[in-house]
């Protein structure tokens, strides 16, 4: 039980990490581009190439926002095994992409609020799906524990 525990916080550090890892090197590659003045390819011109990095800087901005922030602000929950949990209803059908993620909006039982997370599962979930899921409480990433009452995986507690 205890190595189920430590596997399932392992795969939370790694999916932190990795995405981490990704956005700081494509951050300091644009970054290099910018500071030495080099195009971005040599087919374009300079205000092709002046357009091209405003438009990748502001979607690296973005994702910087809205991705590594919240997933960084996650490393001391994982640390502290500070995991959230929410058990209730699905709400609408969700298809998993192809590498097997999916979003899904949750009503709570015990709230009544809308919680939106994001885990691995290659299944489909359909509307009405009751489903407890374990996420970290910036990124909204987690493991589905259970479904339908099928156990998938292990509660950390």
């Amino acid at each position: 039980m205890q190595k189920e525990r430590d596997d399932y916080l392992r795969y939370l550090i790694w999916h932190s990490l990795e995405s981490i890892v990704f956005m700081t090197v494509a951050l300091v590659i644009y970054l290099v581009r910018v500071i030495r003045k080099k195009p971005l390819a040599r087919s374009l011109d300079r205000k092709e190439d002046i357009i091209c990095k405003l438009i990748i800087g502001c979607i690296l901005a973005y994702t910087f926002y809205f991705g590594v922030f919240p997933q960084t602000r996650d490393i001391p929950n994982i640390i502290n095994k500070n995991i959230y949990t929410v058990e209730g209803v699905a709400q609408g059908y969700n298809e998993p992409t192809r590498s097997k993620k999916i979003s899904v909006h949750i009503l709570d039982d015990e709230t009544q609020e809308d919680v939106y997370v994001t885990f691995y599962y290659e299944k489909v979930i359909k509307d009405g799906d009751r489903l407890v899921v374990q996420y970290l409480p910036n990124s909204k990433f987690g493991v589905l524990i259970e479904r339908n009452g099928e156990i998938i995986e292990t509660r950390i507690e």
